[in-house]
């Protein structure tokens, strides 16, 4: 019988834009959907890790979280603890994005994580081409340094990418406002609440002009 040659599967090719990378973008925000083999043994000591980034970003300033273009991030351990997901939302271009999260949220929180992870060795080899956390890190605090460093995570931005696979379809309900709109939307609403709350405030609050915001404010 004659052997059927063995058909090689090309690589998946996943065209990249500048607002999302490689993930899909609905409105102003984009999803990255990354995957990981867990290291044996690892499994708690990665929940513990992941656990710390998601309280690191919850007690962020606001500001700071606006400023990354960050919406959220969740881990998800599976697949009997051998596995794990990591997704993210953001509003901001793709490469700032990944810069800004090294700069403004550090390092760090990426390495507590991913040493738990079997594509470690790969993460850690552009840590060295980096020159390490504390390059790294004092380049985030040098503001003449932080181009170097903004640079520096082509590597990590590589990274992510052979780790990626976008999603196959993807909705955000608040797609079509960003963060600091929907600050400013809250900040608006409270200031008015305050004015309809003074007394004062009511002479002028009957003026017609006034009608379509009071109405808003009614429903």
């Amino acid at each position: 019988m004659t052997a059927v040659a063995k058909k090689e599967i090309a690589p998946l090719e996943i065209p990249s834009s500048k607002k999302s990378g490689q993930g899909i973008r609905h409105g102003v925000v984009s999803e990255l959907s990354t995957f990981y083999e867990i290291k044996p043994g690892h499994e708690a000591a990665l929940r513990e890790a992941c656990a710390r980034l998601a309280n690191t970003l919850r007690n962020a300033p606001l500001d700071l979280n606006i400023k990354t273009g960050l919406r959220d991030q969740r881990h998800v351990i599976f697949d009997g603890g051998k596995r794990l997901l990591w997704v993210t939302t953001f509003e901001t271009d793709w490469d700032p994005y990944v810069e800004d999260a090294v700069i403004s949220i550090g390092i760090e929180n990426f390495v507590d994580w991913i040493q738990h992870l079997k594509e470690w060795d790969r993460f850690e080899a552009w840590l060295r081409d980096a020159g390490g956390v504390e390059t790294l890190n004092r380049g985030m605090k040098d503001g003449s340094s932080q181009k170097a460093v903004r640079a520096s995570t082509r590597g990590l931005k590589e990274f992510l990418q052979s780790c990626q696979y976008p999603a196959a379809g993807y909705f955000n309900a608040t797609s079509y406002v960003t963060h600091p709109e929907i600050q400013k939307a809250l900040k608006t609403y409270h200031a008015f609440q305050q004015v309809l709350d003074n007394p004062e405030a009511a002479q002028a609050l009957t003026h017609p002009a006034l009608k379509p915001l009071l109405q808003e404010a009614a429903d």
